[in-house]
């Protein structure tokens, strides 16, 4: 009776953990099915903070939508794990355009992570903070200084949390 009862527990332990190995699988896959396209920038959250106390110093929102669209860029991401980001196409002509690629990257998502490797040397991982079919938004979290037009000391380190948002396009 006990090796029945053994057998059983197995076939369970078994079937349990051969769904749960599906659904994250599934899960890393639905990432990669929906970030590859081309995705424009519309928002940029930037949020500064004290590295000594973690205070919140600056909250400032970009819009990149109506007179401020120059300032927007594309990133595009294919189906074979490689990346572009680009400006927007101007034109130069009454036929001719152009578009400034600015880095060549590779990509992998992890869960809810996405790294991105640049092909000259570089790395960084971006949380995903949503990701659908229409929208997309990463997060960068980084220490720099800062330029004047932010009030803040110009020598100073400081954190750094973006939040970039986009819309497929």
């Amino acid at each position: 009776m006990s090796r029945s009862h053994l057998l059983l527990i197995i076939f369970f332990a078994c079937a349990i953990f051969s769904c749960k190995k599906e659904y994250m699988g599934g899960a890393k896959s639905q990432y990669a099915k929906l970030i590859v396209g081309t995705w424009k920038t519309y928002q940029q959250n930037i949020q500064v903070f004290d590295l000594a106390t973690n205070q919140l110093l600056k909250d400032s929102s970009i819009n990149f939508t109506g007179t401020n669209t120059a300032g927007s860029w594309s990133e595009i991401y294919n189906g074979d794990g490689s990346a572009y980001v680009t400006k927007l196409t101007k034109k130069i002509g009454a036929s001719i355009a152009s578009t400034d690629t600015t880095a060549y990257l590779q990509y992998t998502i992890l869960g809810s992570n996405i790294t991105l490797k640049q092909n000259i040397g570089g790395t960084e991982t971006k949380p995903i903070l949503t990701l659908t079919m229409t929208d997309m938004g990463l997060q960068s979290t980084y220490t720099g200084t800062l330029n004047a037009g932010w009030g803040l000391n110009t020598d100073t380190p400081y954190k750094i949390v973006q939040a970039t948002y986009y819309t497929r396009q």
